[in-house]
Parts: C-alpha cells; structure tokens; sequence
C-alpha cells in the first residue's frame, strides 16, 4: 500500500537586514517630510498671526493717536489761535484762555509762564525730540532701550515729563484740549464759592474724567477744579480774587452782572503726553499719561500712566507749521508749508510758534 507523498514545509524568509533598512530610510524620509509641511505651516501661521497682531496694534495705537490729535486745539467754540492772538506788542486782541490755577495778578497779566507745565492750555500741540533722531540721522533699535534723562531731549524736558520713565532715542508728545463732551450751563451763581449748574444727562463730563474742567463760550475759556466733589447738576469753584470776567460767561447789565443762560458750555480739560517706554515685562510700549487734579487739591495728582500697545519701540515725529510761523503778530495763513522737529521750534518760549503747528 503506498503513502500519500506529504507535501514539502517551506520556512518563511522574512526580510533581510538591507530590505529592513532600505524600508526605514524609505519611512524616515516620508516622517521628515510630513514635520516639514507641519514646520512650514506653524511658521506661516505665526508669521500671518504676528502680521495681523502688529496690524491690529499699529491701528489700535493710531486710532488713539489720531482722535487725540484731531481734539488738540479745541477751546470751545472758537479754537485757541482765535483766543490768544496778538498784535504786535504782544497784546491778546482775541479772547482769552484764562486759568483759575494762576494768581490773580499772573492771572489778569496774562502770565501764563506761571503754570504747571501740563496746565498750559495755550500750547495745544508740543513736541520733545531725542538727541540724534532727526532726519537723516539713525538710531539702533536693536539695543536694549533704557529711561533717558531730561537732556536727552531738545528741548529738554521739564520735571513734569521727565518722571515718566520714557526712553531715549524716541519722541514724545503733549497734547492740550477741551474734551468733545460737553454740558450745557444752564445756572451760574457768583458767591464764595461760585456754583455752575448743569442737566443731569450732561453730568458726566463733570463727575467723570481728569478732575480738571473748562468753562467756555465764544469769546473766552477758563480752565479750573472743582472745590468739592462734582454731583451731576451742580459743581463748587473757589479761588482767591475770582469774579464774573475771571469766567468770561456773563454780560454787564445796569452795573451788574448777570449770566446769559446758554452762552457757556461746560468741558473736561485733557493734558496728556504720548512716549515709549519699557513695561513691566521689560519690553518697550506705546504709553498715555494723562495730569489729573483731585477736588479742591493744591497741586496736580501724579499723572496715571496707560499702556496702549506692546511692541512700539520708537516714536519719531515731525512738525507741519503754517506758513507764517515767523511774524506772530500776523494771524496763520492756514497754509501748512514747513516741516520741523521739536527741537528746531523749541520750547515754550516759543508758545507762539508751537500755536502755529497744524
């Protein structure tokens, strides 16, 4: 009887060692190429994201610099050139901006040297140019910036700008205005202390803001602070010596004088100054510092400090100056022909050319 013939057992060969091999470059290649796509797109991402944050900020920062710079000037119904032009002995022939911060002698002299620099509500627009950033010139963003002290600028900078902590080698920037807010003054007493009364719905022009307030109307503008705290119909003023024409609100009738109901408006008064300087993380920003004055307080508060945008490392600014900015005596031709830094208008003693920047 014959046996079936049982078939042959074959070994399985696997993989050799140089197919093995071949098959992990052949995978280390693809695993390499997959991070690079991944790579590549992380980094288009985070570019397209840094892109669109710079943006943001650039336009954030600008959004603030620009409405702010719109208001530089606004006095009122008339703007500040009208207010404080002059004939050629230097005698104010327009109205006046007049502040109850001064004396009453600095005050009826129109000493307006007298005040706190961030008070100085003739100057609406002045700038402060860091040594060796004029055009032409080049600065090295790429070191680690550092506060500057007050001649690191021209002109040099007064005590009020120089505990900022700005850094040098960038600009900075002082705006004065009344706010766009307003309140209709509907009373006003003359007493010890004068009482201005406004709407409620208008109230919080006076409750709210930089404690530092301006009353205006088409011929004048003083600037003051409240006495007390500010309700939101009726503000207390209190200074030495203040009378009607100290408000230039009232008009003279049978020797006395007597308030014409609305012909004044009530405003915030706004000093505040742009520059860069390093936050808490060390890293340089775009700030807003804005002067305050607490109720009945003798001096100004410590300005508060507001960082705008992270990032910013240098403020550069230029000057466009009527076309007449040598005889003051004349008004502005209203034609901005001349470009300037800060540091070839100067300094307040120049308040007449700074009034002439547009």
């Amino acid at each position: 009887m014959n046996r079936p013939k049982q078939p042959r057992r074959r070994h399985s060969a696997g993989l050799s060692l140089i197919e093995l091999m071949i098959a992990l470059l052949i995978g280390t290649i693809l695993v390499m190429g997959l991070i690079q796509v991944f790579s590549a797109s992380r980094a288009a991402y985070q570019l397209s994201q840094g892109i669109a944050r710079n943006q943001e900020s650039a336009r954030f920062a600008l959004d603030f610099l620009s409405r702010d710079l719109r208001m530089a000037g606004h006095a009122g119904c008339v703007n500040d050139q009208s207010l404080l032009q002059a004939d050629a002995a230097g005698t104010v022939t327009g109205g006046n901006i007049r502040s109850l911060f001064l004396s009453d002698d600095d005050r009826n002299n129109n000493n307006l040297a007298a005040l706190p620099f961030p008070l100085r509500f003739d100057v609406a627009v002045q700038g402060f140019e860091a040594n060796d950033t004029g055009p032409g010139q080049s600065i090295d963003l790429a070191t680690t910036p550092a506060a500057g002290a007050a001649d690191d600028w021209s002109p040099q900078l007064p005590v009020a700008l120089s505990g900022l902590g700005a850094i040098s080698g960038s600009g900075i920037n002082v705006l004065r205005y009344f706010s766009p807010e307003q309140a209709p003054v509907t009373g006003l007493t003359w007493s010890s202390p004068t009482v201005i009364q406004y709407p409620a719905a208008s109230g919080a022009v006076a409750t709210g803001g930089s404690g530092l307030f301006a009353l205006a109307d088409c011929n004048g503008a003083t600037v003051f602070q409240a006495s007390a705290a500010p309700t939101s119909t009726q503000m207390n003023v209190s200074v030495s010596g203040l009378n009607a024409s100290d408000m230039g609100t009232v008009t003279a009738q049978d020797g006395a004088v007597t308030y014409k109901a609305g012909g004044a408006t009530l405003y915030r008064a706004e000093s505040i100054a742009y520059y860069v300087a390093l936050n808490a993380e060390n890293v340089p920003a775009l700030y807003r510092a804005r002067w305050t004055a607490a109720p009945g307080a003798a001096a100004l508060n410590a300005p508060v400090r507001e960082e705008l945008v992270e990032g910013v490392e240098s403020l550069q600014l230029l000057f466009g100056e009527d076309e007449n900015n040598t005889n003051l005596a004349l008004p502005p031709l209203g034609h901005i022909t001349k470009t300037n830094t800060a540091a070839t208008i100067g300094d307040l003693a120049n308040a007449g050319r700074w009034r002439r920047v547009g």
